[in-house]
């Protein structure tokens, strides 16, 4: 188990590396300049030259690359906004806690939703369950979480005269309050990522129930909830941790949506507005720091598998 650990690792820091130069290098591809901008119509400095020189963008980019990651290693240090000038660190540290927040409510919501309805379709194969659940689950991959979140702000001001007010509450403030705010987003997003989870979940499932050692199982008499979850869902819920791991990365995209439709202060309206700006440091390190996010989550995914699993441990 250590050296399988070891390997993941192993091929978690280069792909961090990798990361980290795409996104430096395509911030400067991008078309429009961050000193120009600043200096239209704002007295950041008297001319172009002296802002970039302030800035410290005057000099090769290969030296702004090695101290702004070296930076981040040595010293965790993401360097200062170019537009406020203060520390980005303190930033991430007060916005990251929501969309972390958003995005775990939503794979607690898909995972079970989309558990539940899998185990029900499977177990009640060819039942009115059953239909009812594979219509649920196309519904689900049918529908764009980001349409069905606009219907759910705009609908009940049209129909009911009603705008939602989405005023974001720290959980350390008042939890419910957290929670009855957070709550919306996340299932909306929940249900339509649900949709792949039921149908593996079912196929999955299926394929085990038909196993000899589960015909054993009931030969034995033993009550069907035992059967299902205890001998049959265990081996079912592999596929299931896989398509959980990568719909992490969609999940950690789909945050930057979420939070600006529903006026959440998380980290993807934070990046949303610093790529308009064309604050650099800002999207780079937001950049950076969601791929770790995602690197070490599926690090933990691959964990999960191998314990699942002992046969991959083994290999």
């Amino acid at each position: 188990m250590k050296r399988y650990i070891l390997r993941r690792l192993g091929l978690a820091i280069p792909t961090l590396v990798l990361v980290s130069v795409i996104v430096f290098g395509m911030m400067r591809l991008m078309p429009g300049d961050v000193v120009t901008r600043m200096v239209e119509g704002q007295a950041y400095a008297p001319t172009i030259e002296a802002l970039r020189k302030e800035l410290r963008l005057d000099r090769p980019a290969y030296q702004q690359y090695l101290e702004w990651i070296t930076g981040i290693v040595l010293r965790g240090d993401f360097g200062n906004s170019y537009w406020t000038r203060q520390p980005i660190r303190d930033e991430f540290v007060a916005r990251f806690p929501v969309t972390l927040e958003l995005a775990a409510l939503t794979i607690l919501v898909s995972v079970v939703l989309g558990i539940l309805v899998g185990v029900v379709s499977a177990v009640r194969q060819d039942s009115v369950s059953d239909y009812v659940g594979r219509v649920l689950a196309i519904l689900a991959l049918s529908v764009p979480y980001f349409g069905l979140a606009v219907l759910v702000v705009v609908l009940p001001s049209i129909y009911f005269k009603w705008t939602p007010v989405w005023t974001y509450v720290p959980f350390s403030v008042d939890p419910l309050e957290n929670l009855k705010i957070l709550l919306v987003p996340a299932t909306v997003f929940g249900v339509t990522r649900a949709g792949p989870i039921m149908r593996i979940t079912r196929s999955a499932l299926l394929d085990v129930l038909r196993q000899d050692y589960i015909r054993t199982a009931w030969s034995k008499g033993m009550r069907e909830p035992r059967v299902v979850v205890k001998h049959a869902l265990k081996n079912a819920i592999i596929p299931v941790v896989t398509i959980v791991g990568i719909q992490i990365a969609e999940i950690a995209g789909g945050t930057v949506i979420m939070e600006t439709i529903f006026g959440l202060p998380g980290m993807g309206r934070f990046l949303v507005d610093a790529a308009f700006q064309r604050d650099y440091p800002v999207v780079q390190g937001v950049n950076l720091l969601v791929a770790s996010t995602i690197v070490f989550v599926n690090l933990f995914v691959d964990m999960t598998y191998a314990y699942l699993d002992p046969r991959i441990r083994y290999q």
